[in-house]
């Protein structure tokens, strides 16, 4: 069974096939280790809809259920848009530890291969679901943002999509040396030894940009557009309403709700937060630049 490991966390994965892993392999580990989260694969020629609460249907594609009383735990599942048909299914334990993946079987169907590469990627983005709410127990999150490290420090670029966190970080790239991005969409933040540590992962978006290396947080940025570039510092409630939204959080569990928000506030309480208004040029980095030496 192939192990990876993703910031401090690792992964079992048991899979007859390999594409659900393809765009992890930079992160898999020779050395076994206890894992942390264990995924297993199943291969069906059909899925029907489990039973359940609706909690969540984060867009036309994924949907989120409670599993009915009496059991424990949830379902997200994914649909192909034209015909509706479930595509890929997640049976999650209760603490997002044991995990079971059935992904629609296409193998005596023929099907086109947009229509297959399509299961891959729900397969996916499924476990990167998964593994934001199973890193709650290693006191760690997952930030919307794009996580640069240079040289031995992180800092994280966060704002709402379309406004320019690729952009900002190639901008990093292509002006300041010894720049890398650890990752343009989807960065871990893990809370180790006390102090918070940056993790590539291998979800990131469309882009496809991440590295498997790391860095001790120096600052989060929050982007703005702007005509003119200026930076200023931020504080108490405007840095944590200023944040806050960009982090995956468990509403639909109290408890878990409750763990995050303190991993949440631990970060935010140690590393400065700027809000940069800006245009995307090569000032824009120098603002920030300045502010970090």
């Amino acid at each position: 069974m192939p192990q990876f490991e993703i910031a401090d966390l690792v992964l079992d994965v048991e899979s007859d096939k390999w594409e659900p892993m393809e765009r992890m392999m930079e992160f898999r580990i020779e050395q076994h280790r206890p894992g942390d989260l264990d995924i297993r694969f199943r291969y069906e020629e059909f899925i029907a809809v489990p039973d359940g609460d609706v909690i969540s249907e984060e867009n036309q594609y994924f949907k989120w259920l409670r599993k009915p009383s009496g059991d424990k735990g949830y379902y997200i599942y994914s649909r192909e848009a034209a015909s509706g048909s479930i595509l890929v299914l997640a049976d999650i334990d209760p603490e997002w530890r044991k995990v079971i993946i059935t992904c629609r079987d296409f193998t005596n169907k023929s099907p086109d291969e947009s229509f297959s590469q399509q299961t891959w990627v729900f397969a996916h983005v499924m476990m990167g679901v998964i593994y934001r709410y199973n890193i709650l127990y290693r006191n760690g999150i997952v930030i919307h943002s794009s996580a640069l490290k240079l040289k031995d420090r992180a800092i994280i670029f966060s704002a709402p999509s379309g406004t320019g966190k690729s952009t900002h970080a190639q901008l990093w790239q292509r002006h300041v040396d010894n720049v890398k991005i650890l990752n343009d969409d989807t960065p871990a933040v893990q809370i180790i030894g006390g102090k918070p540590f940056v993790f590539g992962t291998p979800w990131s978006g469309s882009s496809l940009i991440h590295c498997n290396d790391s860095a001790p947080l120096e600052a989060i940025v929050i982007l703005e557009q702007a005509e003119e570039n200026r930076i200023r510092k931020i504080t108490g409630q405007e840095a944590i309403l200023g944040v806050m939204p960009r982090v995956f959080l468990p509403y639909f569990d109290q408890t878990m709700m409750i763990k995050a928000m303190g991993i949440f506030e631990r970060i935010i309480s140690t590393v400065p937060v700027y809000l940069l208004q800006c245009r995307p040029d090569k000032e824009a980095v120098e603002m920030v630049y300045q502010c970090l030496k």
